[in-house]
């Protein structure tokens, strides 16, 4: 594993770049081993990943009247319950209300995935192969501890044994291309 590969790029402002982290998939685009429409469509998954990962949890109360029903905070606390459904009690339990739960951010990262590592059964149910799920949102996301090709060929076959060997990472960047090309369909990027 590599842990982390820092780049620095140009921004829109002359003369100023900033550095940014990059993911296995910011490697292989910028090592022109994937299209750009795979690129883009490896994006467009995370920006769907992200948007139904949870934010951070903040702090609750600066005070000590955090049980008072006139603090602050309630008039903000009742508006949100309203528009969720779902009330957050001191004890920091989640209690659905009632409401509507928009699915349709979720229903399109499930889409995504099922387009890139999925398969109908013979039943016509919807199969997702978890692992390849699992590798594909770290090909994506992951760039603290950035994995590579060679672990994800140990990942995907025995076939290779060792990953000195010398087609290890090349098997893997051929796994990596058809669900980013898959992606790419999806997301109508390509024909």
């Amino acid at each position: 594993m590599i842990t982390r590969e820092i780049v620095e790029e140009a921004t829109a402002h002359a003369g100023q770049t900033r550095q940014r982290v990059l993911s296995l998939v910011d490697r292989l685009h910028r090592d022109k081993a994937i299209t750009f429409d795979q690129y883009a469509a490896a994006i467009t998954l995370r920006m769907l990943i992200m948007a139904e990962t949870p934010p951070s949890a903040g702090v609750s109360s600066y005070g000590d009247d955090a049980g008072r029903g006139n603090a602050p905070h309630g008039k903000s606390d009742r508006l949100g319950r309203r528009l969720t459904g779902y009330e957050i009690d001191f004890e920091g339990r989640v209690i659905w209300r009632g409401g509507r739960i928009s699915t349709s951010r979720q229903g399109k990262l499930e889409d995504a995935l099922f387009a890139a590592v999925g398969v109908f059964d013979e039943g016509g149910e919807r199969r997702v192969n978890r692992q390849h799920a699992g590798m594909l949102m770290r090909l994506v996301l992951d760039s603290e501890a950035m994995p590579t090709l060679s672990g994800f060929t140990k990942e995907l076959t025995t076939f290779y044994g060792t990953a000195s060997r010398k087609g290890v990472p090349a098997y893997a960047l051929g796994t990596v291309v058809v669900w980013l090309g898959r992606l790419a369909m999806h997301f109508r990027m390509i024909k």
